[in-house]
């Protein structure tokens, strides 16, 4: 019969049960959520776009002066499965560069519906949908050779974001809920769940989860009085947000849409950071139990302070990377710098990752503070006494100690006689 006391079992074991239960929890929290969240996208918002079809190319005819490239599709799944039709060939996005499709090829097909009632076909883009499950599967393996039972855990949660965002987050902004206020509330859930998973339920968990929303908070303020100040379009400078607003005719706050992209920007640097900065505090607060809060709280940010440089060059780097193309431009087309900057589409750019880079900074000593209030010193005690190690300790043969013998008691004197 197995032994059930839990306290008896072998530790290899215990942690397999724990790891098995919290990865369990969070599937069964994802399928809950995809099977049980309600879809709060208000109907309006359907249809607003073309719809689309996955289909394979079984012929083009080349463009003319007069027309463009015409294709023989036919549909490979959904209601219109087998069907053939023809497809006017587009470039992704609508560009004018026009892809080399051959018999063969898979393609994205969008279907309009005229006023007519008679509907028309157009490919925009390549099917990639293969490929890129390929490369989901291989982050998954890899991720999970690296880092074990922390790994699967890790790819839970980024599940659990997923479906959040999917079910819960862009609904909610189709519905015209109040983005920053759904930016920061979301955040918190999403870092509550997902440090949870991955770190287990701690104090050091708590204290991150304190530092984040603090960071969070100051955020969403400062990029509300941020962006109220610089007096940006509703726009901001971006194509996206334009097509958005034609689409949705001012059912969106399109400017508070942005102030939560900076929000949701920073996030994932903010749970690092926050993270970081709490587990340094437990591994200081292990290695000396006594160390009083002070001295730990300064320790642990100076750590921190190293770990700024890089995390702020992270998120600049981010930004950057995404707006190079337009910098390129606006370096061609201005010549001066201070005129570039000032365009409102870099002028946005720069106030996100500055606003980001202050919600982090001030994460750190936030988070820091926070979990060394947490770490309660131990009370300081006397050296005990050393201990004299014996014989038998020191690994040699004990020694025979031969007691002395007591010397013999003198006789007694016999009683003396009694005179009458």
């Amino acid at each position: 019969m197995a032994d059930s006391d839990p306290a008896r079992q072998d530790p290899a074991t215990r942690s397999f049960d724990r790891q098995f239960v919290i990865v369990g929890g969070g599937i069964l929290l994802v399928l809950a959520l995809l099977a049980w969240l309600p879809d709060i996208t208000p109907p309006a918002a359907h249809g607003l776009i073309s719809d689309v079809a996955h289909a394979r190319v079984l012929s083009v005819l080349p463009s003319t002066d007069q027309s463009a490239p015409i294709a023989t599709i036919q549909y490979v799944d959904g209601a219109r499965a087998g069907d053939q039709d023809q497809a006017q060939v587009e470039g992704p996005s609508g560009q004018l560069q026009l892809p080399d499709y051959e018999p063969g090829d898979d393609v994205i097909v969008a279907i309009d519906t005229n006023p007519d009632g008679t509907q028309t076909a157009s490919i925009i883009d390549r099917w990639r949908l293969p490929l890129l499950r390929n490369l989901v599967g291989a982050f998954a393996i890899v991720t999970i050779l690296v880092a074990g039972w922390r790994g699967i855990r890790a790819l839970v949660s980024l599940a659990l974001t997923v479906v959040l965002a999917v079910k819960l987050l862009i609904p909610a902004l189709l519905a015209g809920w109040n983005p920053v206020a759904l930016a920061i509330a979301l955040g918190t859930l999403i870092t509550v769940a997902t440090l949870v998973l991955t770190q287990g339920l701690n104090r050091q968990v708590l204290a991150a989860v304190l530092g984040t929303m603090v960071g969070l908070l100051v955020t969403g303020v400062l990029a509300v009085v941020v962006t109220k100040a610089a007096q940006f379009t509703i726009s901001q400078g971006s194509e996206q947000i334009t097509f958005l607003q034609q689409l949705t005719q001012g059912q969106i706050d399109l400017s508070g849409l942005l102030l939560a992209a900076v929000i949701f920007g920073g996030l994932g640097v903010l749970n690092d950071v926050a993270i970081s900065q709490a587990a340094t505090v437990d591994e200081l607060r292990a290695v000396s139990p006594t160390m009083p809060r002070l001295e730990l709280y300064r320790r642990t940010m100076n750590v921190g302070i190293a770990h700024l440089g890089a995390t702020i060059n992270t998120l600049v780097f981010a930004y950057l990377g995404a707006a190079l193309p337009l910098l390129v431009v606006l370096a061609i087309q201005v010549e001066s710098f201070n005129l570039t900057v000032n365009e409102e589409i870099i002028a946005v750019e720069v106030v996100r990752t500055l606003v980001g880079s202050i919600g982090i900074l001030l994460a750190v000593p936030a988070t820091t503070a926070i979990a060394a209030w947490f770490a309660r010193p131990e009370v300081a005690r006397g050296p005990a006494p050393a201990l004299v190690p014996t014989a038998e300790a020191a690994g040699e043969a004990p020694v025979r100690v031969r007691r002395p013998r007591r010397p013999p008691s003198p006789p007694t004197p016999p009683p003396a006689p009694v005179v009458e």
